[in-house]
């Protein structure tokens, strides 16, 4: 019997429950803005199971991370289900180790090993297009039991243990998976087939909705660079292919149209029909070539073949519609210029409407969701409602500071505004007498303003640290009770991380984490000025906000959390800035540390 979880529902999460239900009873999807605190995950999944069990169908909780996973998964157990699917993508389950290879390479060499009986774990659970009996036994402990997808990875040492994860998937009520198993338009249907699941038959389930048209973009859109088109020329080399020579070719015309188009500029627009001239004026059995020695890549050993990340990218710009933006760029490789092509996807719908549509429900939730029309807009979704509720956290323990004596602005970046982001931030962290986590627009934005911080107590995100140092980095700085954490808007410290114990006193947005003002921030604004008549709007300006939003409820995890916010930029005032923070009470000050000091008394 499914329960509800808690001894009671707070009130907005009664009514949650009660819009989902009712979405999901009329077939709608349903857009939710739902601040922290408010218990979304149980809020939506409670009313989807109790349907899904009722009428026979499957409930589909899709988040942007593995580390998000859990929390659904624990949910799922409180509330009574037996058992659950966890997926994650294959090669992070995967027994040879493949890590390194991105998911389209992963894919290829995963295919051909599968095709060719080379895979000794895929091997031991088929046999003849039949499951083995050794797989059948491990599948029935297997179902028994609720694991997440790193405890199947250990039961599974002597089997693919995504192909027992499929297996298990089809048992299943509910998949906790991620958005790429629905969302991909290359894997989607393959494994929809591959587990016995319709979208008909499903309800989904969307966590941290805001990031969705993003990732959509970024599943669609590709790249060709000089670094790939040398080795694809070594490649065929080795295998002596005749069209080696054809490969090396290839790279002088596309550098000679790169020197051309960009003797005055870091970047341009290409045609699409630019490119495809000059791979026309190859021989018709080119592409045949380049997937032959992909094939005789991988009978080699090799984990990647650069001949096919080539013929990829060929193929998809071929393939490529309108709604791309088709960009070639310079930029410097140690000692010297080399160019890059990229096929960037602009219109995140056409991948999202149909999957949204086509299922009994979709349910998109974020704490961050706002203005809800503008991702019914992006995500193409039709027959839909929408809720926006309030933080359910007294607005007492929470302190909002617009504070306009500084901006990130571009035109405006200088020294003396580096400085003076330095001295607020110091001036604010005296103040606060506790943890101070500085959330910047860029890590180039970081590093300026950190060369003026004078705090000897500092943590620091970067690029370069792995998941096991930022975790680190993370822990030493909520122990040290009394330290600045520098990061950056849309990173790894702004989201999908908890601060335990109200261990995060204070959170200060330095600056507006606008894009970067180049072509494919243009094209995109172009764009969606052109379906949606609000370019500047969904393109620019709200993404940015959202950024700072997602950032800024790191601190009040809980009723009894108390923090302040400064946002830190002129344009926090702006009108059309201010617009997606409504709901807010702000107060406006140039001395924002006085503000603090007043509300720590």
């Amino acid at each position: 019997m499914i329960q509800f979880p808690f001894k009671t529902k707070r009130k907005s999460q009664d009514e949650m429950v009660e819009k989902v239900d009712d979405a999901i009873q009329n077939k709608q999807n349903l857009l939710v803005h739902a601040p922290s605190g408010i218990g979304k995950t149980v809020g939506a999944l409670y009313p989807a199971m109790k349907y899904a069990k009722e009428k026979g169908l499957t409930v589909f909780f899709l988040t942007p991370r593995h580390s998000q996973h859990q929390i659904a998964l624990e949910t799922l157990k409180k509330m009574g289900i037996p058992k659950a699917t966890d997926m994650i993508g294959k090669r992070w389950l995967c027994n040879y180790g493949y890590e390194n290879l991105d998911s389209r390479e992963f894919q290829e060499l995963c295919n051909y090993l599968k095709k060719e009986e080379k895979c000794k774990y895929f091997n031991k659970i088929y046999k003849v297009g039949d499951l083995t009996e050794e797989a059948k036994n491990k599948i029935q402990v297997l179902n028994n039991q609720f694991l997440d997808s790193e405890q199947i990875r250990k039961q599974c040492k002597e089997f693919c243990a995504y192909e027992i994860s499929c297996q298990l998937a089809k048992r299943s009520l509910v998949i906790v998976a991620d958005y790429f198993h629905l969302f991909n338009p290359h894997v989607s249907n393959t494994f929809l087939s591959k587990i016995n699941k319709d979208l008909e038959n499903t309800i989904i389930i969307v966590d941290e909705a805001h990031q969705l048209p993003g990732r959509a973009r970024d599943l669609m859109s590709t790249k060709l660079t000089t670094f790939v088109l040398r080795n694809a020329y070594k490649e065929a080399r080795d295998f002596e292919s005749h069209i080696a020579d054809d490969i090396e070719n290839l790279r002088l015309k596309l550098q000679d149209i790169a020197d051309k188009k960009l003797e005055d500029s870091w970047e341009t627009y290409l045609e699409k029909k630019e490119l495809a001239i000059v791979i026309n004026s190859f021989s018709s059995d080119f592409m045949e070539e380049l997937n032959e020695i992909s094939d005789l890549a991988k009978e080699s050993g090799k984990q990647r073949s650069f001949c096919s990340s080539l013929l990829n990218f060929i193929e998809r710009w071929m393939e490529s519609e309108e709604d791309f933006a088709r960009i070639i760029r310079k930029k410097k490789v140690k000692d010297r210029w080399e160019f890059e092509i990229k096929l960037a996807s602009l219109l995140p719908s056409k991948v999202t409407s149909s999957i949204i549509n086509d299922s009994y429900s979709t349910i998109l939730m974020s704490a961050t969701l706002q203005p809800l029309e503008m991702y019914a807009d992006l995500l193409g979704i039709d027959n839909y409602q929408t809720a926006n509720f309030k933080s359910v956290f007294p607005k007492e323990n929470r302190l909002n500071i617009i504070s306009p004596i500084a901006t990130s602005k571009y035109s405006k970046r200088n020294e003396e505004q580096y400085k003076t982001y330095a001295r607020s931030i110091e001036n604010i962290f005296e103040k606060v007498r506790g943890n101070t986590a500085v959330f910047f627009p860029s890590y180039l934005f970081l590093n300026k303003v950190k060369d003026y911080i004078k705090s000897e107590q500092v943590f620091e995100e970067s690029r370069e640290l792995s998941k096991e140092q930022k975790a680190n980095v993370l822990n030493r700085f909520i122990d040290s009770g009394n330290s600045l954490l520098l990061g950056v808007q849309g990173g790894s410290f702004d989201q999908g991380i908890d601060m335990p114990n109200n261990s995060l006193k204070c959170i200060i947005i330095a600056g507006l984490a606008l894009a970067a003002p180049d072509l494919e921030t243009k094209s995109l604004i172009e764009c969606y000025n052109k379906k949606y008549g609000k370019g500047m709007e969904y393109g620019y300006i709200f993404p940015a906000i959202q950024k700072a939003i997602q950032a800024s409820g790191r601190a009040i995890r809980s009723e009894e959390d108390k923090a302040s916010v400064v946002y830190l930029d002129e344009r926090f005032l702006w009108r059309n800035y201010r617009r997606v923070l409504e709901g807010e009470n702000f107060v406006v000050s140039k001395e924002p540390w006085n503000e603090i000091e007043k509300f720590n008394i």
